[in-house]
């Protein structure tokens, strides 16, 4: 999961043609989002001044529980297999609307410490045998390697007869970062940065 984190930092980070979608002072959050040949990549930075959260932080946003803290609309994600305690197989469902058909994927998740005041938390969908009851191809196109990862999973009744929609994740995921407060001079006083990266692939059954 190596190049997948470097990809999410690459698209964290950077911000070669991102529009700024909506910004929100009062929450200290920037939503920005940017075309990539047929794909949308969105991204969030969410400033926190409370850096004594950081290490609660990580956990809600790797806890499968909390997933909607960190999503709109109606989300569930649960852990289907588990490879070690950072590196685990997830599967999210989830749709706009009370009213939308379910939609789901699978991927790969890892929780990766950088250093004690850096952490990635990212997802990407690999090569994985669902039962699901079509023969299109699902390729990650920006995680190459990701497709050398074949693994079959044994899934639900609604994923094996289509009755939820399958998509994939290219590249998800999140970055918290301490960081020091630098306003025209160096501050002792420090911040929570929360960068969220997402580019999706959707495959609907036709």
């Amino acid at each position: 999961m190596n190049e997948a984190a470097t990809h999410l930092e690459h698209h964290t980070t950077t911000d070669d043609l991102y529009e700024v979608w909506k910004e929100n002072p009062y929450f200290n959050n920037i939503f920005c989002i940017k075309k990539h040949g047929d794909t949308y990549v969105q991204r969030i930075n969410l400033k926190y001044y409370h850096p004594q959260k950081y290490n609660e932080i990580i956990n809600m946003l790797w806890d499968p529980a909390l997933v909607n803290y960190f999503n709109p609309g109606s989300v569930k994600r649960k852990i289907v297999r588990v490879y070690n305690q950072n590196l685990v197989i997830i599967r999210q469902r989830y749709k706009d609307s009370n009213f939308g058909r379910w939609k789901y994927f699978y991927a790969l998740a890892a929780k990766i410490d950088i250093s004690e005041e850096k952490t990635i938390i990212v997802m990407a969908s690999a090569n994985i045998n669902d039962g699901y009851p079509s023969e299109k191809e699902y390729k990650n196109t920006i995680v190459e390697s990701a497709n050398l990862f074949k693994i079959d999973i044994d899934s639900s009744e609604s994923v094996r007869k289509g009755k939820w929609e399958k998509t994939f994740v290219n590249i998800a995921g999140y970055i918290v970062e301490k960081k020091k407060i630098i306003d025209g001079h160096i501050s002792s006083n420090r911040e929570l940065s929360i960068r969220k990266a997402l580019k999706k692939n959707f495959h609907p059954d036709e």
